[in-house]
């Protein structure tokens, strides 16, 4: 006889759910490039950049958000800069984290290659 087990809660008691990790911790614990866990109190490495002509993620500002990448076939998190930031003052829209400085070289050329990417379908309509 073949018996599959299952676990058996009591009535009106609920399984626990795992807590995952919010978006936020994510983003401040997670490479953006590579994946990688980021312990607490390990240097970061951050870039920036400026969204497409046209988009206005305004409703967004001071969130972190997923953004496809299609070059690179994945997501990375990125924080839209809040409406009153430095980082907007100083022209940025939004910010990333790495792990190390080749990461962020990565993450930067592979941004570039989804704006060509971007620019040349742009320029194709």
């Amino acid at each position: 006889m073949d018996f599959k087990t299952r676990p058996c809660y009591p009535p009106g008691m609920k399984r626990r759910k795992r807590n995952s990790p919010s978006i936020l911790e994510r983003f401040e614990s997670t490479c953006g490039w590579c994946g990688r866990t980021i312990p607490a109190g390990t240097p970061v490495y951050g870039g920036s950049g400026k969204f497409r002509s046209g988009v206005d993620l305004s409703h967004k500002a001071g969130q972190v958000i997923e953004v496809y990448v299609a070059v690179l076939d994945k997501t990375i998190l990125t924080g839209v800069a809040g409406l009153d930031s430095e980082a907007r003052r100083d022209g940025h829209d939004f910010v990333y984290m790495t792990c190390s400085e080749d990461c962020g070289h990565r993450l930067r050329e592979a941004l570039q290659l989804e704006i060509d990417l971007g620019n040349r379908l742009a320029s194709s309509e």
